[in-house]
């Protein structure tokens, strides 16, 4: 696209009017986004500012007039301004002399200027390729802010033209590394993750910080570590003990508030432990309502279990809601870990635990977490089938699986499941089998066909890769030392940290692409994180190949039966009433998951509700879960008044609070003085209150 020079050579142009006077033949839109390396040794004597006005990070902001010693040296400027403020840029358009044919002016932009070409019908490509092609994102959002330099007679450049202004938002600090123009930038090595918990209490020995001090209450002299583990693994944990407990003041040290419990047996040996962070407790704040708790993995030569609490966020990624070390797996242990963690977690219990298929934990829940619901993780139960069997699993053959996994998870009724189940056993003469009889018992907590009424997060499946297990796969395993423990146990929180951060980066920074113009897609992008809006423009996608025939009325709901266009034979029956927006459907998706499904989004089309009625969003998956989780915690530490409990609710609501003013606080110098101003007329105020009140007990006593 770049035009040669003219024979006639003229004079430079001074003034970016008079450049735009003189035609396109001189300007080159070169559109060129890549990782601008900094070049450290121009950082110095680049700028020539008189009063310059500083950003956090000792930038300094643009200004008009600013001069630069070299073009490179400018981009350099206006990019570490832009990872500074939260934004990307992109090198644009610039001119050339008609003279010599150099450049002598040059514009950076945001890297969200203009917008995305649209592709003609010619060069459009086919249904195949289209499908091939990956969706990229929408990250152009016609931003118009820009910063332009132009070259001077003495040949240093100058800020000609500069629009500060953006019309989107501002990446955080913990995301910038994300954006394109900074990503050399990034060690991931570098950064670390600041994570304060809260305190809880417990009749078992407790190490925390009284008052939010420095100082434990149990401090552990080297001779005392030799405290084993006991039961047979007594040889070798009296060394893990030391590098178990360094993890833990190391970790206390970061992060003063970081709690831990251990458990002692009758001869005071350290037995068992319990650790969570004030990450782990935010978390649970948020997506309290689906616990999974996890025994099958085992580390160091003694197959000690490791047994972490988690569940999953916004993004459908595994969150972590506190770790425990056991030495043993009897009831009395889970009975004191889900004490210690319900304690740890202000005594709120979650909507519903998973947990592994086993009668000890099953009796520790129903003793300490009597208000939850409880079901078992059909992965761990298909996990140890051959086990608990024995020599009859062996001597069954190969169809046998196949036969009772078409029983177990792909049956469409209760009465179907039932029919199969007894053709099974009558089939491999298993009516014996005292482990199936159990499973057959508690069927209602596992078999997909009675749990989908059951809100589950998306936390079920056969497969431990996409299941509650899979938060320490490729880091712990029965091979893991206690020593190695610890810095595997921090590199996976870390990754999956960085996951989170990747995925809030996608959800608030970029624009999906919709495939339909119905308004409830567009309604859903707006709302949904990125994870959970595509499931559902799959759905909505897949509605429209579904007919939708009204098959009863039954008052002030009618029924319709909803089918694909091709498999007409496939029927699911949808209750609807209109006048509330309302909706069940047999396949129970929205119980399930959460998330309506496609046979309700095909009624909803064809009696015309094209909105996505509020009662149908959870809070649990929009891209505001976080924000809006902390106002309902508010409300329940407030109901539950001067209890310990409702203490700790409440430091974690403060803290995060905190820590948003932080992350705003430190875009710009401006910003920084307006966070500590309001952040020190907090205190004054409180402190003030506090001295009111206790002015107001001491009238009232004399």
């Amino acid at each position: 696209m770049e035009e040669g020079a003219s024979n006639q050579a003229k004079e430079p142009i001074d003034s970016d009017v008079a450049m735009e006077d003189e035609g396109d033949e001189c300007a080159v839109i070169e559109d060129f986004e890549a990782p601008i390396v900094l070049d450290e040794s121009s950082k110095e004597d680049s700028t020539n500012l008189e009063n310059p006005y500083y950003l956090a990070g000792g930038v300094v902001e643009p200004s008009l007039e600013m001069e630069f010693a070299s073009e490179e040296d400018a981009k350099n400027f206006y990019n570490a301004y832009a990872k500074q403020t939260g934004f990307s840029i992109r090198v644009n358009s610039y001119y050339r002399s008609k003279k010599d044919n150099s450049i002598i002016s040059r514009e950076f932009c945001c890297s969200k200027e203009g917008f995305r070409r649209v592709r003609s019908e010619k060069k459009a490509d086919s249904g195949e390729e289209r499908k091939r092609r990956r969706n990229r994102a929408i990250t152009r959002e016609g931003c118009q802010a820009l910063m332009t330099v132009r070259k001077r007679e003495n040949g240093k450049w100058y800020v000609a033209k500069l629009e500060k202004n953006h019309n989107h938002e501002l990446v955080t600090p913990g995301m910038r590394h994300f954006l394109r123009s900074h990503k050399q930038e990034y060690n991931p090595k570098k950064s670390s993750t600041n994570s304060i918990s809260v305190i809880g209490t417990s009749n078992s020995i407790h190490v925390f910080n009284d008052e939010y001090d420095n100082s434990a209450k149990i401090m552990f002299a080297p001779q005392n570590h030799v405290n084993y583990i006991g039961r047979g693994r007594l040889s070798m944990f009296g060394i893990d003990a030391q590098s178990l407990l360094g993890f833990f003041k190391t970790m206390q040290a970061n992060d003063p508030a970081f709690y831990y419990a251990i458990h002692v047996d009758e001869e005071d040996r350290l037995s068992s432990v319990f650790w969570v962070d004030t990450r782990s407790r935010i978390a649970y704040n948020c997506f309290s309502d689906v616990v999974a708790f996890d025994t099958t993995y085992q580390v160091n030569q003694y197959r000690m279990p490791f047994a972490p609490f988690t569940g999953v966020n916004h993004h459908k990624q595994s969150v972590l809601f506190g770790c425990a070390l056991l030495a043993d797996e009897t009831e009395s242990t889970f009975v004191w870990l889900f004490t210690t963690w319900l304690e740890a977690m202000s005594g709120r219990q979650p909507s519903l635990i998973i947990t592994d298929y086993d009668s000890a934990i099953s009796k520790a829940v129903e003793r300490v977490l009597p208000e939850s619901g409880h079901r078992y993780c059909k992965w761990h139960i298909l996990s140890k089938m051959s086990k608990e069997m024995g020599n009859a699993y062996s001597a069954l053959p190969k169809t046998f699986q196949v036969e009772f996994d078409k029983c177990a998870n792909k049956t469409g009724t209760p009465e179907e499941f039932e029919s199969l189940w007894e053709s099974l056993l009558d089939k491999y003469n298993l009516r014996g089998n005292e482990w199936l009889q159990s499973l057959y018992i508690d069927r209602k907590l596992w078999v997909p066909i009675y749990v989908r009424n059951t809100f589950f997060a998306g936390m079920y499946t056969t497969q431990r890769s996409g299941s509650v297990n899979s938060l320490f796969d490729g880091y712990v395993n029965a091979r893991t030392t206690l020593q190695d423990f610890a810095d595997q146990y921090k590199k996976a929180l870390n990754d999956r940290s960085e996951k989170e951060a990747k995925d809030e980066f996608e959800t608030f920074y970029t624009r999906p692409i919709l495939k339909t113009p119905l308004p409830i897609e567009k309604q859903a992008s707006e709302i949904y994180t990125r994870k959970i809006f595509t499931i559902f423009q799959d759905e909505i996608f897949e509605s429209l190949v579904f007919s939708v025939k009204f098959s009863r009325n039954d008052g002030s709901s009618s029924t319709y039966e909803v089918a694909r266009f091709d498999q007409e034979h496939k029927v699911y029956f949808v209750a609807s009433n209109i006048s509330e927006q309302r909706a069940n459907c047999s396949c129970l998706m929205f119980q399930f998951e959460g998330i309506l499904c496609r046979h309700i989004l095909a009624v909803f089309k064809a009696t015309n509700t094209f909105v996505l009625p509020p009662h149908y969003v959870l809070k649990r998956w929009t891209r505001n879960a976080k924000d809006e989780a902390m106002l309902d915690a508010l409300n329940l530490s407030e109901a539950q008044g001067n209890a310990q409990r409702g203490k700790n609710s409440q430091y974690n609501i403060l803290y995060q609070e905190a820590i948003k003013c932080v992350e705003e606080g430190v875009a710009s110098d401006h910003s920084f003085r307006v966070a500590l101003s309001a952040l020190r007329e907090a205190r004054i105020k409180i402190l003030d209150e506090k001295k009111n009140a206790i002015n107001s007990l001491k009238l009232d006593h004399s």
